[in-house]
């Protein structure tokens, strides 16, 4: 009975160290995941912008038709045909038609319409004058 043998229950210091590692290199790829360039808040930021785009592009457009509705009813004249003088200044009606206290604004070159949203990023929507139709948006 002396010599007998005694068992000890629980983990030891190797096996502890161990986990603790896995754990560890488990966390830095959640963390990678979630934070990295291809991760959720990468792909988040990705779709934000192709959102404010497609917004961007939307309100022109809308504004657009309504300058068109507008030119079409200040060219008729009294018998009811169409006259061939347009309204030069596109961007201006387009900027008013949207709203004064929303963030767009007439760009600098002049055939184009600026927008910028609540963070900060400008999106510059550019109009073919001629047609009223949105070329592009950067």
């Amino acid at each position: 009975m002396l010599n007998k043998v005694k068992e000890e229950k629980g983990i030891t210091l190797v096996v502890l160290i161990i986990t603790i590692i896995v754990l560890l290199c488990l966390a830095g790829v959640i963390v990678y995941l979630v934070f990295g360039q291809d991760g959720l808040t990468g792909k988040d930021n990705a779709l934000e912008a192709e959102r404010d785009k497609a917004y961007a592009k939307d309100i022109v457009t809308m504004a657009l038709k309504v300058v068109e509705k507008e030119q079409e009813q200040a060219q008729m004249n009294v018998n009811g045909l169409v006259q061939t003088n347009t309204n030069p200044d596109v961007i201006d009606a387009v900027v008013k038609a949207i709203d004064k206290s929303s963030n767009f604004k007439e760009g600098a070159d002049g055939r184009s319409v600026e927008y910028v949203t609540n963070n900060g990023d400008k999106y510059v929507v550019t109009i073919d004058t001629q047609n009223l139709k949105v070329k592009d948006v950067n």
